[in-house]
């Protein structure tokens, strides 16, 4: 029932329109061309809708696919995408399809299938898109953790080679940042854990918090007896004592994440550089 109501809600735009099926689809490039993305899909599908004789189809689909890369859309420009590779014959093209595809993915941090629209490109691409393939494999590489290989990958695209290097032996001290061992650390002090990570604030609210509550229960079980204690002291102690060492892990963690963003941008700051541009 709701496919048929928006079907009629588009006959009737398309109709409110009184534009022929040629000039709605001129109207879509116009769109396309200005830049005016979204604009340009609605009429794209709409030409795709009332294309019975699929005139416009082979044509369509990589405008949809880029049109929906561009507004952030990327789930559906990859489907797009996909579309474009499948109606497309010339070799060239479906790579550019297949790279923008994989690209769409990357973003949606979609790794495995980021990989297999890459292993399905040719082993003898043109240099330009084998430029664009060394680029999304570094990128990919870098993401899933598997740093050698992307300092490989990031090596054919910067000229300066000892660069690459020095900048991922940066990247390997990140390594010994351990969430684990600040969560320990917590355990064992409260506050230590975050002062390791380097959150001077939080580790001294949780060394005072803790600390103080745990001098009241103490003062507590001293005064009125352990039972006492236990009941008004020991919960909001065992809450804060548990936050404190969970926190901690989450602040190295976090800032683990932050290092290798940095690291990440450096490396994207060198290949622009270089003058190359993602397609």
């Amino acid at each position: 029932m709701r496919l048929v109501i928006i079907s009629i809600f588009i006959i009737k735009s398309f109709m409110a329109l009184g534009q022929t099926l040629p000039q709605t689809y001129d109207f879509a490039e116009n769109m396309y061309v200005q830049k005016s993305f979204q604009s340009a899909v609605e009429a794209y599908k709409r030409v795709l809708f009332f294309d019975s004789t699929s005139q416009y189809t082979k044509a369509i689909y990589p405008k949809i696919a880029n049109s929906l890369f561009e507004t952030g859309k990327y789930t559906e420009a990859s489907e797009y995408y996909d579309l474009a590779y499948f109606s497309e014959e010339n070799d060239s093209l479906k790579t550019l399809f297949l790279l923008k595809k994989a690209s769409s993915n990357l973003i949606l941090k979609q790794y495995d299938y980021t990989q297999i629209e890459l292993m399905n490109l040719s082993d003898s691409l043109p240099e330009i898109y084998n430029e664009q393939r060394d680029f999304l494999e570094s990128m990919l590489y870098f993401s899933k953790g598997e740093f050698k290989e992307s300092e490989a990958e990031f090596k054919k695209l910067i000229p300066d080679t000892s660069l690459v290097t020095s900048i991922f032996k940066k990247n390997q001290k990140i390594n010994k940042i351990s969430p684990k061992k600040a969560k320990i650390m917590s355990m064992v002090i409260p506050g230590l854990g975050q002062l390791y990570a380097g959150d001077i604030k939080n580790g001294l609210n949780s060394l005072i918090l803790t600390g103080g509550l745990f001098a009241i229960g103490i003062h507590s079980a001293i005064s009125n007896g352990f039972f006492d204690a236990a009941i008004s002291v020991l919960p909001w102690f065992q809450r804060y004592y548990q936050g404190g060492f969970n926190k901690a892990e989450i602040i190295t963690k976090a800032k683990i994440e932050r290092k290798r963003h940095k690291i990440f941008n450096q490396l994207l700051d060198e290949v622009n550089k270089t003058g190359f541009k993602p397609i």
